[in-house]
Order: structure tokens, then sequence, then C-alpha cells
């Protein structure tokens, strides 16, 4: 520790003499300010003496301006830098808690968030975890009332680390499902990935391996969309882990192999570590000690370098068991003991195991008195810490040492409890070593019992597989037969549509066609060859010939162009005048939008709007009459209005009692055609209306609105 604080101060002495240098060349407003922290907050991990040179410029800047936050952020900015050089100890704690007072001071909430998350992973490092876990509930508070998302999920991934370190796994699901949806709703893919590397190391944690493989490779999959490198390669770091707790070896180098590059070019020293020390073990359980010892080395002097104890107690232990399965009992004992010290003056996690090695090389060195009190002292951290398998190894020790003592009693009751523990993690060889202990005609009663409800189970399986299979075959018939149903009834209700639309449009055209309408216009024609008037005679008859022609035409399409019906109305309207002995007057009014040679409509709909008009409206009344007819287009709906300024409704009910039957008649047929195309278009908004026109509460006309479907010729 002197050695590192005469190095702090020295470097302290180095950055003031540049400082000194380069003060006159700064500039004093808070923008320049602003924009060296930025840089050297960038700089802080890949570069941070740089950083570490930058954070001065700023901090000597904001003192010469009275710039608060400058120097708050100068101050985050130097811990940032002292951690990345693994100066957690003194510097970056010193610099982070400055910076944290100074946030507190301005009352700047996103500040304090920053902090306190530096000072969390600073007091995680030196093995102080209650404070790291304040710091991290802290954080996680103030990026909450920040609303700053990204935050939110750094700070959670801080608390879950340390819940993950507690053994608390129901409580680091929680967290890490709350990280996770935070991550979606941002749409943070980044975040979204670590939270589900995260859940992923939980369910590892849990003996969930398969749950825990599936996490990873999502968290791969959206790593490999940003291409991300580093998230990669924690991903493959990940998933190399399952594979060897699977004992699937190949793929657990292999994958580890991918790691190892990336970290060493991003020079990311803490992932180098854990790789090496996760090819090692690889090693080891293939029994290649050598290689897992060369591993362990490299990962033993990176861990020095980033004067990370913990680490270093991990790599001992593992190089320790290395050694003893070597038959180096004596190397062995030296790097157990110094992973045990480590451990110890951290209080780490992984001190139980590092006891658990510690009596397996004692006994390998018949120090059986030594040995029983680190199996003991690691058999009650074990379950107080509820590791199953530093406990399984425990367990197993202890009844080896126990039958050296003489105490069979013990040893049974040890190896009982390591074989359960031992099938409750992989499942494997249950009861292989305490059938040796006088229970094996037991285990023979069970394994048949075992077999014989299995037989049972399968019988029942069967059964009820063949029972499904009859349900399901039932089941497909039914749906057949509905099928055929339904096409025969979907065919039937098309064919009684179609002989529907016939049959109206056969009733239409005798309507169109009714003989007393012809008796007329020929008897007109009649009269004016009488009065002595042929060309007005010959222009008539031609006009009735082209109407008869355009209605016996138009009655064979379904739809017609509007150009082309407006012509046939153009014709009955002219042959309907020569009935008035003083002519009515007609107007047709077309939308711009409209084009009459675009649009198409079904045929002969408007004649009998027309017909009513001049039958109960304008031939009742005794002064010239007027008819308009408009059209217009609201929402692919064609509105067709017809107005005149007849007599009335009421006024036409009255006078002419007889033609009240042939009006109903043409009604109900629009109405039904208007129906039939409602239905078929499942067009709601197809209808008719007809609104009474009252002048100083006098009738004075009709106006008839009809909502009509229509098509585009051309697209």
């Amino acid at each position: 520790m002197n050695r590192l604080i005469i190095n702090v101060a020295t470097f302290f002495i180095l950055c003031n003499i540049s400082l000194h240098a380069e003060m006159q060349e700064l500039p004093g407003d808070t923008a320049s300010i602003n924009l060296i922290t930025r840089e050297a907050y960038i700089d802080a991990r890949r570069n941070p003496d740089q950083s570490i040179l930058k954070s001065y410029k700023a901090l000597s800047s904001s003192l010469k301006s009275g710039y608060a936050k400058g120097r708050a952020d100068a101050f985050l900015a130097l811990g940032m830098a002292y951690f990345a050089k693994y100066n957690y100890g003194d510097s970056a704690a010193y610099y982070n808690t400055a910076a944290l007072n100074l946030y507190d001071s301005i009352g700047d909430i996103t500040g304090k968030a920053r902090a306190c998350y530096g000072l969390c992973y600073v007091y995680s490092l030196k093995g102080d975890l209650a404070a790291s876990e304040k710091y991290g509930e802290m954080s996680l508070e103030y990026f909450e009332k920040a609303g700053d998302r990204r935050g939110m999920v750094n700070a959670l991934s801080t608390i879950i680390y340390l819940a993950r370190q507690a053994k608390n796994n129901d409580r680091a699901l929680e967290l890490v499902d709350r990280s996770i949806n935070i991550s979606e709703a941002s749409s943070d893919t980044v975040s979204l990935a670590d939270a589900l590397n995260t859940r992923g190391n939980i369910f590892k944690d849990m003996l969930l391996f398969s749950k825990a493989i599936e996490s990873y490779f999502e968290a791969l999959s959206l790593w490999e969309i940003k291409g991300d490198s580093s998230g990669m390669a924690i991903a493959y770091g990940s998933v190399g882990v399952m594979y060897y707790y699977q004992e699937d070896y190949d793929r657990a180098l292999e994958y580890n192999f991918k790691k190892l590059p990336i970290s060493e070019t991003d020079g990311n020293l803490w992932e180098q570590s854990k790789t090496l020390n996760n090819i090692a073990q690889i090693y080891s359980a293939r029994g290649m000690h050598d290689s897992s010892l060369f591993y362990l080395d490299r990962s033993l002097r990176i861990n020095k370098q980033m004067n990370y104890p913990s680490g270093e107690a991990v790599v001992c232990n593992n190089m320790a068991s290395a050694l003893l399965i070597k038959g180096d009992a004596d190397s062995a004992l030296y790097f157990s003991k110094r992973a045990v010290s480590i451990a110890e003056s951290i209080k780490d996690a992984s001190l139980a195991n590092c006891l658990v090695t510690r009596g397996q090389v004692l006994v390998r060195l018949k120090e059986y008195d030594g040995a029983l009190q680190a199996a003991e002292r690691a058999y009650n951290m074990a379950k107080q810490q509820d590791d199953p398998l530093v406990l399984s190894k425990a367990a197993a020790l202890m009844s080896d040492i126990s039958l050296h003592f003489g105490r069979s009693d013990l040893a049974y009751l040890y190896l009982v409890e390591f074989h359960k523990l031992k099938d409750s993690i992989t499942n494997n060889d249950y009861l292989r070593k305490v059938t040796r202990l006088e229970i094996e005609s037991e285990y023979e009663r069970m394994k048949k019992q075992d077999e014989l409800e299995q037989m049972e189970e399968l019988f029942i399986r069967e059964n009820k597989i063949k029972k499904q299979r009859s349900v399901l075959q039932g089941f497909i018939i039914l749906i057949a037969i509905l099928g055929i149903f339904l096409i025969i009834y979907i065919r039937h209700n098309r064919l009684r549509l179609k002989y529907t639309r016939i049959d109206l449009e056969q009733r239409l055209l005798r309507a169109q066609m009714n003989p007393h309408f012809i008796f007329n216009s020929l008897c007109a024609v009649q009269d004016f060859i009488l009065a002595g008037k042929p060309k007005k005679a010959n222009a008539f008859l031609v006009k009735i010939a082209s109407l008869m022609r355009n209605i016996l035409e138009n009655s064979r399409e379904e739809y017609i162009s509007l150009d082309k019906e407006i012509e046939t109305l153009r014709l009955y309207l002219d042959v309907q005048q020569l009935r008035f002995d003083e002519e009515f007057d007609y107007t047709f009014n077309i939308d711009d939008a409209i084009d009459p040679e675009n649009i198409s409509v079904p045929p002969m709909l408007a004649q009998p709007c027309l017909e009513n008009s001049i039958e109960h409206g304008l031939l009742p009344k005794k002064t010239k009459g007027s008819l308009e007819v408009s059209y217009s287009l609201k929402n692919d709906i064609l509105m067709l209005e017809v107005t005149d300024n007849g007599v009335g409704r009421e006024e036409a009910a009255r006078g002419n009692q007889g033609r009240i039957k042939k009006k109903s008649i043409s009604t109900k047929l629009t109405q039904s055609r208007l129906e039939y195309f409602r239905k078929t278009l499942k067009e709601k908004n197809i209808n008719i209306e007809i609104i009474d026109l009252y002048k100083e509460e006098k009738p004075a006309g009709t106006k008839v609105i009809m909502r009509m479907p229509c098509r585009k010729i051309f697209a």
C-alpha cells in the first residue's frame, strides 16, 4: 500500500508540473471545460494516463473560473481513470467521493447518480459488499429521479451482481427482469443484451443450464446485430462456461478461444483473466494439467497487474488443484496457502472453496488435523452460503477424513450427503458409493420398483396417446365435414345472389319499358305526323329508338360508364318533355372530381327517381317545372341528387291515387337493388333518402338522395 501511495504522489507531481506549463493555454469558459472533460471521459478506459492529464486541465480551469460543476465533472473523470488503472482502493475512491460531495452541493442529480455508480464498483472490488450495495441503491434512486433509463439499467446491473454474490437468486432474477423491461421500453439493444447475459449468469448459478444457454444466445444475437465485439466476447465466454458444465469440452474451448483475441484486442484485462482461467479449467477437466497450469499462470500475472486480489485467490486455488492432481503436493500447498490467505484478507466468497482445496492438499501430505480444520470451516461456510457445489466437495472431504480418524458413522453420513448434493447438481451416479455402505439390497428393490412404475407409466401413456389419436381423427373428420358444408353453403349463397341479381334486372327492364310509357310515346309521334310536323316526329322517333336500344343494352351489363348512363337519362327526359303542354327544364351537374368516362355505375338506378319526379311532381303542376340532377363523389360512394319543384308528395297522393301503386313498385324495386349491392359489397352507406321541400311552410318539391356503388374503369 505504501508503494502505491508513493507512485500516486509521484504521478500527481508530474501532472501538476505539466498543468502549470499549459495553464496559460487553457480557455476559461465553461464550454471549453466541458469539452475537455468529455474527452477525459472518453479516454478514461482506453488511455487512463491521458485522461488524468485532461481531467487535471479541466479541474484547474474550473477552479480558476469558479465553475463548480466543472470541478465535479473533472473529479468524476479522475475517479474513472484511476479505476481503469486498477487503483480503486485509494485514488478512485477519493475522487468519486469528492465528485459526489460537489454534485450534492450544487443539486446535480445525474452527477450524484454517476458518482454513486462509480463508488459501487470501487467498493465491490475492495471487497466491501455492504458499502457497494449502499452506493448501488443510491445510484439507482438518483437515476430514477433523473429519468435516465440507461443509468437505471447500469445501476441495476451492479445491484444484481451483489445479489448474486449473496446467493439471493430470487432477488437477482426480479432485478434483471426489471432491467430487461426498462431496456425493451427504451429500445436500448446494448443494455438489453447485457441484461439477457446477466439473466443467463443467474440461471447458471441456479444450475438451470438449458435456460442459461438460451439467454446467452439471445444476448449474443443482439450483440452480433449491433456489431459489438466486446459484447460478443462476453457472450462467447458465457456460452463456453455452459458447455464446460455440460462436459462438452470441445465446444467450451471453441467459444473461449473465440473470446480471448477480442479481449486482448480491446485491452480488457478483466475479461482476459477470466477467459484464461476458464481455458485452464477445461484443460484440467480433460487431464491436460500442464496446459492448464500454463493458462493459469498467464491469468495470475494479469490479476496481479490489475491488483485484483479476488481474482488472484481464485487462480491460486485452481493452480493448487492442478498441481495436486499432477502429484506435486508441496507446490500445491504453497498456492493453496496463498489462495486462503488472500481470500481471508478480503472476506471473499471463494474462501470456502479455497479451504476445500487446502484440506485436500493436507490429506495428501497426511496432515489430517490441519485438513480436518480446513474441511470443517469450508463445510460450515458453504452451508451458510447455500453453495451446493462447494458443500458437496466439503462433505466428500469430511467423509474421507472421518474414515481416517475411525469415525465410520460420520463418514457414512457425510458420504450420503455428498451423493445427494451431487445428484441434485448432475443427476449422475446416484448412490454409487453409498451402496458400498450396506444398502445394496434396498437399492435393488427400489430399482425394480422404479422399473415396474415406469412400465405402468408407459402403458398409461400409450393408452392416453391412443385416445388422443382417436379424438384427433374424429376432430379432423368433423373439420372436413364442416369444410364441405361451408363450401356448399358459400356456393349456394353465391348462386342465390346471382339469381337475385338476374331477377332484379328483369323486373327493372319490365318497369323501364312498361307498355303505358311506350304507348304514350308512340301517340306523341302520331300527333306530330297528323299535325304536319314530320321532321319533329322523325327526331322524336329517333330519340325513342335510341332510348329503347340503350335500355336493352344496359340491362345486360352489371356496370356501365356514368357517361353512358347520363346519355340514357337525357334521352328519357327528352321523351318525357313531349307529354307536357309547357315543357319542363332539366339540368345535369357533375362534380369536377368525377370523370364520367372513368366511373362506372349500376345501370337504370337513377331512372325510377326521375320518373317519380315527373309523374307525381311536375305533371300535376300547372306552371312550368324544373328538374336538377347532380352527381358527386364522397368516400368512394357516388351520390345522386334528384331535385324537382313539383307539387310535393302529399299533394300528389291526394290528386292522383291511381298512380300510387306504380310509384310504390318502382321505389321498392330500387330499394331492393340497393339492398343487394349493400350486402354483396358489404358497404352500409349504400341507401336512398327522400326529402320533402318547403317554401314558406308550403310544399315546394321533392329531393331524392341516392348513395350508390361505383367503380373506376381505369386504375
